[in-house]
């Protein structure tokens, strides 16, 4: 007898990983300290991440198990086109990483959502443009800027 997984069923086993990592996620960062001297210290962004992926997680899996059996669609393994789109954007992500330290936050996220809406997902227009500039800097500006957080910046800042 062959077993044939649906989206439900991937998506709530996905969505327990998911809860569990956020648990380690959350332990771990208890070992750094939340807040040095009135700022947000290296665990702060941990610890919310964290919360965040076990209650993203839970909600996956209770959405997914409250949806009818029914209903959900089988699950397949993706297609070439999809698979490279998947990779690509794992290569944009990696690559960020590396040069987050030479070319800085700003610098490194810009073209980091450019490839992401340009090469990967194909978008065109004004709206791309608009947020290929607005994310990195709406993500500066609140952990830089608001939470005080020390971000790379490369060779254009100190």
């Amino acid at each position: 007898m062959r077993w044939v997984a649906t989206f439900r069923e991937a998506d709530a086993v996905s969505g327990g990983i998911l809860a569990v990592f956020g648990v380690f996620v959350l332990f771990q960062s208890l070992q750094l300290r939340f807040y040095i001297e009135g700022v947000p210290g290296p665990g702060f962004f941990p610890a919310l991440l964290g919360i965040a992926l076990m209650v993203t997680g839970v909600a996956l899996v209770v959405t997914r198990l409250r949806t009818p059996r029914g209903t959900a669609e089988e699950f397949r393994l993706p297609g070439r086109h999809e698979a490279m789109r998947s990779l690509g954007l794992w290569v944009a992500v990696m690559a960020a990483a590396l040069l987050v330290g030479s070319l800085g936050f700003l610098l490194t996220m810009f073209l980091l959502v450019a490839v992401i809406l340009f090469v990967i997902e194909r978008r065109r227009g004004l709206s791309s443009v608009i947020t290929a500039i607005a994310v990195p800097l709406l993500v500066w500006l609140l952990f830089a800027e608001l939470l005080q957080v020390r971000l790379p910046a490369g060779p254009f800042g100190s």
